[in-house]
């Protein structure tokens, strides 16, 4: 055997990722990274993606050792979770929504499945597993964050109108309220000087 060399992979960030990002964070949405791989590529990937609260790194053998106190505690420092195991990622998601955030989870595999059922929104690509698709709440036909983007601006906007919608609806239907109370407080008030009324004469 003669050895002649390296063979070396590189799997780039999607170009327009930290745009992607910088949008996200301004609609207040955290983006926390989860992942399989070794903890220096990771946090050496999240560096060159920017934009994220902070670059700290936690293993999956750190998450081991922690206890589920210990670890709801800290979760919500780490942007980066790495050398994570499959049924590791659900112990993640449910930390954070017990700190009392709105999780998402974005998965594609076998392994995501868990994570996505717990995750307060699941959500999968077109392209991954049948049994992942199933799991998820919301499928996204094109794999790009920006979909996602739009989906909160739109759903943000919706909710705001049936917001004014129920006002709308509360102001008048709180008008007949009131007229209706008074109402009832002046046939009370008619009926009491009746009576008085007739016990004079």
């Amino acid at each position: 055997m003669i050895f002649t060399g390296f063979i070396s992979l590189f799997d780039p960030p999607k170009e327009g990722i930290k745009d992607t990002i910088f949008d996200l964070n301004n609609l207040e949405v955290e983006l926390k990274v989860i992942t399989g791989d070794n903890a220096l590529i990771a946090k050496n990937m999240a560096k060159k993606v920017g934009g994220m609260n902070n670059n700290k790194v936690i293993t999956g053998n750190d998450i081991q050792n922690m206890s589920d106190a210990a670890f709801v505690h800290n979760v919500s420092k780490y942007s980066v979770f790495a050398e994570i195991e499959p049924n590791q990622k659900e112990r993640i998601i449910l930390a954070l929504k017990s700190t009392g955030k709105v999780v998402g989870y974005m998965g594609d595999g076998i392994n995501d499945v868990s994570a996505i059922h717990s995750a307060d929104v699941g959500l999968s690509v077109n392209t991954a597993v049948d049994v992942a698709k199933e799991a998820a709440d919301m499928v996204l036909l094109d794999k790009d964050l920006e979909v996602l983007i739009e989906g909160i601006k739109e759903g943000r906007r919706t909710f705001a109108n049936t917001q004014k919608y129920i006002f709308m609806l509360q102001v008048p239907i709180l008008g007949i309220c009131l007229v209706w109370r008074e109402l009832q407080f002046f046939c009370h008030f008619y009926h009491y000087y009746q009576n008085k009324f007739f016990l004079l004469t």
